[in-house]
């Protein structure tokens, strides 16, 4: 009888362990859900970061023409800046209406 009793209560105690240990692993605050959120996070910043490499060697590569070919630079202050060289008139056409 004594042995029935002991018996049961280390059955008891560790399916009690057990269900505290899986409760931690997979709700806590390191458990599985968690490193699940974290991991899409970081590919959510893994694709921020080759995006903006991206974007870095893009602006690069216009550094570089800006560097080498005069009309370049050129192009980019009259577009981008909208600037003229002096006594030069700049013509607009405007749409037909119709």
């Amino acid at each position: 009888m004594k042995r029935n009793f002991f018996l049961t209560l280390c059955l008891c105690a560790l399916i009690g362990e057990c269900s505290v240990f899986f409760y931690y692993y997979f709700f806590g605050a390191h458990g599985y859900k968690k490193i699940q959120e974290l991991q899409t996070q970081q590919d959510a910043l893994d694709q921020a970061v080759s995006e903006m490499k991206a974007e870095v060697a893009g602006l690069e590569k216009q550094l570089d023409d800006f560097k080498k070919y005069p009309y370049y630079k050129e192009k980019i202050i009259r577009e981008q800046l909208q600037m003229i060289k002096p006594n030069e008139v700049i013509y607009k056409e405007s749409p037909i209406p119709g």
